[in-house]
């Protein structure tokens, strides 16, 4: 990458001394004052050939594994800093502007004439979210520290850090219902498939859906149903609401709901080809993705979980009514919320009233602020979601999330022998 490259004088002063002292020579001529006037004048000049050298010949370059990793993953960059210059740079202090949580690749080098200079620095992503990795700048001085030289390199490599996913605790989710040919309790407006009965026209249903020649006969519309089957198609409904978040950092309501949905949604995605998961995270960012089964969509989720962050603009109740009425008939719907509030509650009852199974996992924010326990609170609200056929699940603060995939970390300890002998031993640590 190209460099934004910059020499500057740090300091006046020789300049000031060539001054005074040509003026002390023109003025009193003496032998003295034309040997320190060499003497200054070519120091200086040798300190600008030094340090020009290194503007025009010093490069550094990094070179990252990978632009996404994982929570826990260890980052790893290769840095060379190459002088092509015949001269040696004593030092160079590289500056690094990545905004990762607890990666720093700065530190001080030298490199040889004509040579270079390579070194690894690695990190571990704690936290999720999308990151850079620069800007960069090198600073180097000539060894009378009269000059400075600057190379700046202004891109930035974007890096993504997935949420982990986890082994869930024992939820029972309500399976919804999707057209198929199994003759069920509950009907699905599927085109495909034979009418099994009508019914009165309701609002949201497509007048391709119409039928016609009864419509007339009875004098208002009416739509045909078709037969269904159970479905394991999941809406997971991520409330990013700022108002209701506790807690600050891993151990946050916002950090859980984000382990949470990633793990529900890898959970059904590995349960078969016919399994689809949609999620929808409005924050500062409107994630809504379609339900669709796969490995892929499981990328796609955790890359929206990725940059998700609470805003006061999007209250449960809100997402609740605004999208409600598009997510069909007959799935199963997951609510993760940290609310105690009732008020987002008659948004969620038409979607059962039109065939979804709704369900609630309360992060229960008692859990995370310090506060008395609410226990009395949540089982009031289980029992007035349980009246209206609403199934729940509580997870609290400090609940042992075990990682989906074990990840484990080799490092080499020196331990000392009773004879005094040290030898390297390889140490595992999961991660």
């Amino acid at each position: 990458m190209d460099a934004e490259r910059r020499l500057q004088l740090n300091t006046r002063l020789p300049l000031i001394l060539i001054a005074i002292l040509a003026f002390a020579e023109l003025v009193s001529p003496a032998r003295i004052w034309v040997y320190l006037l060499v003497g200054v004048t070519g120091l200086t000049l040798a300190a600008y050939l030094w340090a020009r050298q290194m503007r025009d010949g010093v490069h550094l370059t990094r070179q990252t594994r990978g632009t996404w990793v994982t929570v826990g993953d260890v980052l790893e960059e290769l840095f060379t800093l190459r002088n092509l210059g015949f001269l040696p740079v004593l030092w160079a202090e590289i500056h690094d502007h990545s905004n990762i949580p607890g990666y720093d690749a700065s530190r001080v080098i030298a490199c040889d004439a004509q040579g270079e200079y390579r070194w690894t620095i690695e990190g571990e992503c704690r936290r999720r979210g999308v990151y850079t990795l620069g800007p960069t700048e090198v600073y180097m001085g000539d060894p009378f520290g009269l000059f400075q030289v600057t190379l700046r390199y202004p891109e930035a490599d974007t890096i993504l850090v997935y949420p982990r996913v986890m082994h869930l605790p024992p939820l029972e989710l309500p399976r919804g219902t999707a057209s198929g040919r199994a003759r069920a309790s509950q009907r699905s407006s599927a085109r495909a498939l034979m009418a099994a009965t009508v019914r009165p026209y309701q609002p949201g249903d497509s007048l391709h859906l119409v039928h016609w020649p009864l419509s007339a006969h009875r004098g208002q519309l009416i739509v045909k149903e078709f037969d269904t089957e159970l479905s394991g198609n999941l809406w997971i409904i991520f409330d990013l609401d700022e108002a209701v978040q506790v807690g600050e950092g891993e151990e946050s309501t916002v950090e859980y709901g984000v382990i949470l949905s990633a793990s529900l949604a890898s959970e059904f995605l590995r349960h078969g080809e016919r399994r689809a998961v949609g999620l929808i995270a409005f924050g500062q960012q409107q994630a809504f993705l379609l339900p669709q089964p796969g490995q892929g969509q499981l990328w796609r989720i955790l890359r929206a979980l990725a940059s998700a962050a609470p805003s006061p603009e999007w209250p449960l109740r809100r997402v609740l009514t605004d999208v409600g009425p598009t997510l069909g008939r007959g799935q199963t719907v997951a609510i993760i919320t940290p609310s105690l509030s009732t008020d987002w509650l008659p948004a969620l009852l038409p979607l059962a009233r039109r065939g979804m199974s709704p369900t609630v996992i309360l992060i229960d924010p008692g859990s995370f602020d310090g506060r008395e326990p609410r226990d009395e609170m949540i089982a009031s609200l289980r029992g007035l979601w349980a009246e209206h056929h609403i199934s729940s699940h509580v997870i609290r603060q400090g609940y042992p999330f075990r990682p989906l995939i074990r990840q484990v970390r080799r490092r080499v300890e020196y331990k000392v022998l009773g004879t005094g002998r040290v030898v390297p031993v390889v140490v595992e640590e999961e991660i």
